[in-house]
C-alpha cells in the first residue's frame, strides 16, 4: 500500500490527492468533450463545482449527524477530511439535486451536459481506480500470473489496475467514436461500458460479497448491461 506519495520534501496523503486530481481531469474533460456539442465551457465547469461542493457538504453532514455521539466527545474531528468521513449516497443525491437545479436555472440542455460529465467521469475513473491500488482500497486475489504484482506480500492480480485500463480503453473509444448529435447515445455507452469493466474486473477482486456463489458486484453489472443493450437497440441511431 501507498498512503502518501512523496514529491521532494513533502508527503500528500493518496486517496485525497487522488480525488482531487481525478476531479480536476474530469471537470476539464468534459469541458472540453462539452464543446463538441455546443456547450460553453464555463457552465460545464460551474455546473460541475456547484454540484461536486454540494455534494461534499451533504455528505459530510449526513455523517456527522448519523454518528453525533462520536463527534460531540471530540468536535475537532469534524473538520476531518478524511474520505472515509463522508456519507456517498446523500452526497450523491444532494450533486444530482443542485446540478440538476443549476441546469434548469441556467436553461441548459441535461442530455447534453450528462453526456459531457460522463466521458469526463470515464477519465476521472481511472485516476480513482489507480488510487485505488495505490490505498489498498480494491486489492486482487493471489495469483501466479506473470502479470501478478506483489501487494501485501504476495503476488496478487491488480484488480483496481484491470478497472484503470478497462476505463482508458472506454474513455478513447467514447472520445473518438461518439458524436455531437447521439448526446444521448454516449451517456448510454458511458453507462454500458462501465457495467461491462465491473462485470469483468470484480472477477479478479478480494473479499467481495456474494449473493449465492455469485459475485454480487458481478450481478448487478450484468443486470445493468443488458438493461442499457436493450435501450441502446431501441434508440434510432441518428437521434439525441
Amino acid at each position: 500500500m501507498y498512503p502518501t506519495l512523496p514529491f521532494g520534501p513533502l508527503s500528500l496523503p493518496t486517496a485525497p490527492f487522488a480525488i482531487l486530481l481525478a476531479a480536476t481531469l474530469g471537470l476539464e474533460l468534459s469541458g472540453r468533450y462539452g464543446r463538441r456539442l455546443g456547450l460553453h465551457v464555463d457552465d460545464v465547469w460551474n455546473t460541475g463545482l456547484l454540484a461536486m461542493l454540494a455534494g461534499l457538504l451533504a455528505a459530510r453532514l449526513w455523517n456527522v449527524a448519523t454518528l453525533w455521539p462520536i463527534y460531540m466527545d471530540d468536535p475537532w474531528l469534524i473538520l476531518s477530511l478524511r474520505p472515509g468521513g463522508f456519507a456517498p449516497w446523500p452526497g450523491f443525491v444532494a450533486a444530482l439535486i443542485v446540478g440538476y437545479a443549476n441546469l434548469i436555472r441556467r436553461a441548459l440542455d441535461p442530455v447534453r451536459m450528462a453526456a459531457a460529465y460522463a466521458v469526463g467521469a470515464v477519465a476521472a475513473g481511472i485516476i480513482l481506480s489507480i488510487g485505488a491500488y495505490l490505498t489498498g482500497a480494491v486489492v486482487g486475489l493471489p495469483s501466479d500470473q506473470p502479470w501478478a504484482l506483489a501487494y501485501f506480500g504476495e503476488l496478487r492480480h491488480p484488480a483496481a489496475l484491470y478497472q484503470a485500463l478497462g476505463m482508458w480503453l472506454l474513455f478513447v473509444a467514447l472520445w473518438l467514436r461518439t458524436g455531437p448529435l447521439q448526446p444521448g447515445r454516449t451517456v448510454l455507452l458511458a453507462a454500458l461500458g462501465y457495467s461491462l469493466i465491473r462485470l469483468a474486473t470484480d472477477a479478479f477482486v478480494e473479499d467481495a460479497a456474494v449473493i449465492g456463489t455469485f459475485r454480487a458486484s458481478q450481478l448487478a453489472a450484468l443486470a445493468a448491461a443488458l438493461a442499457l443493450s436493450l435501450l441502446l437497440a431501441r434508440r434510432p441511431n441518428a437521434t439525441a
